[in-house]
């Protein structure tokens, strides 16, 4: 079940501060929780085209195996005895309901109304019970937060670049793909200009982040000497993954089963591994000339598994004054309908 977005995909220009407060007051109170991601999306070319790919075979490969229906059962409900296929425990779909991207900033940023009481019920059986009312976004806040990232001058904090390079990079293995848990994620070379743009956004949105901040329990378990640095980075900038930790990449894998059962050692992560080793070799024919180049930056409504979701966008900001800056697609650029021959 997916959760309803808190915005609608906006236009590849910088939205106005009364157009963003527009679109949200209608959509506003359905949204249960604030967890917006500043990112990169990636652009059509050879990286999306690759990144889409692993996701399909994930997904094909992660639907659980049937068998025909039987000959006796002449009819159904539809008057067809085709099969329903059953739905992947693949939980991340970049063809139809999120996007591929490369995170830049994601905190939890204190976005909502002020906290609510109010009675529990109206029949005097639990009249002294209060509960807390739902949150939603609050529409000024969230303005001012979109306002902030529009207010950046990315053509002067790029100014000793004529372009930002995107490419995958190989993993913790010889691979350009990591399995980490229940994720599947295609590492990004971590480049200078990667780096500029997300240091240059968590420090103009470090004023919006929640107080007091929590200190997530993975990073609490991690070993020294990694785990201080950790802390003193969530506790400053509410995530880990910035600074000396930023560690670009574009998620295209989080089962859910897996996630539920990795504790158990569960076998099932040999299939996974196979996929992505399939994948892994279809790339590596294209992996010197597959670049392609960061066009914008956007700002989404995140879902399960670290995913960005396709009908949550509230901004769009173009690099390089709009100039539309294009890597060398000759190494695999194709249809989201991708396969392998």
């Amino acid at each position: 079940v997916m959760t309803r977005s808190c915005g609608r995909t906006a236009a590849a220009a910088t939205p106005t501060l009364a157009l963003v407060m527009t679109l949200l007051s209608a959509l506003l109170p359905s949204c249960r929780a604030v967890h917006l991601d500043v990112h990169v999306p990636l652009p059509q070319g050879c990286l999306a085209y690759h990144a889409l790919l692993a996701n399909r075979l994930l997904r094909e490969a992660s639907r659980p195996l049937t068998t025909p229906r039987s000959q006796n059962n002449e009819t159904d409900e539809k008057g067809s005895d085709e099969e329903e296929l059953p739905q992947p425990s693949e939980h991340v779909d970049l063809f139809l309901h999120h996007t591929p991207h490369v995170t830049l900033y994601l905190a939890d940023f204190d976005l909502e109304e002020d906290a609510q009481l109010e009675d529990e019920g109206d029949d005097g059986a639990n009249s002294t019970a209060d509960i807390f009312v739902e949150r939603a976004l609050n529409v000024t806040k969230v303005g001012a937060f979109v306002s902030t990232i529009a207010s950046l001058n990315f053509t002067e904090i790029l100014e000793d670049w004529e372009n930002c390079p995107l490419a995958f990079a190989q993993g913790r293995s010889s691979s350009y793909f990591d399995i980490i848990g229940a994720y599947v994620m295609l590492p990004v070379q971590d480049t200078v200009c990667l780096q500029i743009l997300s240091d240059a956004l968590l420090h103009s949105l470090q004023p919006y982040l929640r107080h007091p901040i929590s200190v997530p329990s993975w990073v609490e378990s991690l070993p020294e000497p990694r785990r201080s640095p950790a802390v003193s980075r969530t506790q400053m900038y509410g995530s880990p993954n910035v600074r000396e930790g930023f560690d670009p990449h574009v998620t295209v894998g989080f089962d859910y089963l897996l996630d539920r059962t990795e504790s158990e050692g569960s076998p099932t992560l040999e299939w996974r591994d196979e996929t992505m080793r399939q994948w892994d070799d279809a790339y590596r024919k294209v992996s010197g000339t597959c670049v392609d180049r960061v066009q914008g930056i956007a700002l989404g409504k995140t879902g399960e598994g670290g995913t960005v979701l396709a009908d949550s966008r509230m901004g769009y900001w173009e690099l390089f004054d709009g100039k539309e800056e294009k890597g060398d697609l000759s190494g695999g650029g194709g249809p989201k309908t991708a396969t392998l021959d």
